[in-house]
């Protein structure tokens, strides 16, 4: 169970909305407010996941590392690296890295326009994620 479903929000709650759910559900399950046993561990976890998504920094990272494990999950991720760490090939506009079966992972400039995508090896079923690191600081 994730934080946005503790607190019983979606991923793109606004602030407000994830302070008054928190204080809803906080009032209602507060170990002085409740007698039931797992109310307690259910406040902490509620107050957990308030602490985390109600700071914009730590829900940053909070929702990049959910999206990574989301990645993780779909494809077989063999390697993790920065935009930075491919070959460049600027006569084509593509980035290249060489699989360890030998076979290439491509990526298109067009493609770099997310903070993060995974790239398929074109000679087995590898994937390559890679980041993309303040990319629109970049392009300006």
């Amino acid at each position: 169970m994730n934080f946005y479903d503790i607190l019983e929000i979606g991923v793109d709650a606004s602030d407000s909305e994830i302070r008054s759910q928190y204080q809803r559900l906080a009032r209602t399950i507060h170990p002085d407010k409740s007698s039931a046993v797992d109310n307690h561990e259910k406040f902490i976890q509620i107050s957990e996941a308030y602490q985390v998504l109600s700071d914009p920094q730590k829900r940053k990272e909070y929702d990049d590392n959910q999206r990574r494990e989301k990645l993780y999950q779909e494809w077989v991720i063999s390697e993790e690296l920065l935009l930075e760490e491919l070959d460049y090939e600027e006569q084509d506009g593509i980035y290249i890295h060489t699989c360890r079966c030998g076979g290439q992972y491509i990526l298109a400039v067009e493609e770099v326009d997310v903070p993060e995508i995974v790239v398929i090896c074109d000679n087995c079923s590898l994937a390559l994620l890679v980041l993309i690191e303040n990319i629109h600081d970049k392009q300006n």
